[in-house]
């Protein structure tokens, strides 16, 4: 929990419950900036709008994300790894 949410916690408690005035405008500090985090929060982004006419259909995909350099570098390092092994059995035979 953030420090935030425990003093508006303690607000509820010890302010409202309790009757302790500082406390209390504590809570209302604490929670009119709460408020204002929620009313200023960014709104989502429209993609794609449009009317579907009777009998049309939406197929949504999620593509999968591109690999992370490490996974690049892992990656680079198994198939050098298989390269070698596969020269190895190659002499072998």
């Amino acid at each position: 929990m953030s420090l935030l949410s425990d003093i508006r916690r303690q607000a509820l408690t010890k302010g409202l419950f309790g009757g302790s005035r500082p406390w209390l405008l504590l809570g209302i500090a604490a929670w009119t900036f709460r408020g204002l985090q929620w009313a200023l929060r960014p709104e989502p982004k429209v993609v794609y709008r449009s009317k579907l006419e009777v009998g049309e259909t939406i197929v949504l995909t999620n593509e999968p994300a591109a690999p992370t350099r490490r996974q690049r570098k892992k990656l680079r390092k198994a198939e050098k790894r298989s390269d070698r092994k596969a020269e190895r059995l190659s002499r072998r035979a």
